[in-house]
């Protein structure tokens, strides 16, 4: 998993991942930034991502399935579109798991896409909280047989209220923002 960003809760970016996909009118604004993001990124360091993965080149795109019974396509698929290049992989949610889980699953989620035998997957989610949703996808893609599964996410959530976080966010709270290196950039 590789965050392009913090999430810090209750600054901008974080604003921006829990509104773009809401249930009243979301703000084009918001998605067209989250997208932008996304987009400069996977310019700039998907060599980057790819390397760390160890991967050549990568055969599918997925993202992250909403646990919530969201009805229809994924927001952030939806932003994205065919801008990636590759296939789509569809994937479906196990109903009986919670959607608050916070944990592994194995049975959690299903791939509905045929073709991803000896694949290799890039993911991409717009919030990492646990990690636990993005592992239990890869595992179900690798279970249908893809060879490799990464993931890039939007915004890794961090808490400022927690104790475990004041350390980190308080290294970073100085720095700006930069978009020109990443977390396995090499430079």
């Amino acid at each position: 998993m590789i965050p392009i960003s913090y999430a810090v809760k209750g600054a901008q970016h974080a604003h921006g991942l829990a509104t773009y996909k809401a249930a009243r009118v979301p703000s084009l604004e918001v998605q067209g930034n989250l997208l932008d993001l996304l987009m400069f990124f996977v310019k700039d360091h998907l060599g980057c991502v790819s390397e760390a993965a160890h991967v050549t080149r990568w055969s599918h795109v997925a993202v992250v399935p909403s646990t919530k019974s969201r009805p229809g396509q994924h927001p952030l698929r939806t932003l994205i579109g065919d801008r990636m290049g590759l296939p789509w992989v569809d994937l479906s949610v196990n109903p009986q798991i919670p959607s608050d889980t916070r944990e592994f699953r194995a049975d959690w989620f299903k791939v509905l896409s045929r073709d991803v035998d000896g694949g290799r997957v890039l993911l991409i989610d717009d919030t990492w909280t646990t990690g636990s949703r993005i592992q239990s996808v890869a595992y179900a893609l690798k279970q249908a047989g893809a060879q490799r599964a990464a993931a890039v996410v939007l915004g890794r959530h961090a808490n400022p209220g927690w104790d475990a976080w004041k350390p980190v966010l308080g290294a970073i709270k100085d720095q700006p923002f930069r978009l020109d290196s990443c977390l396995v950039h090499k430079h």
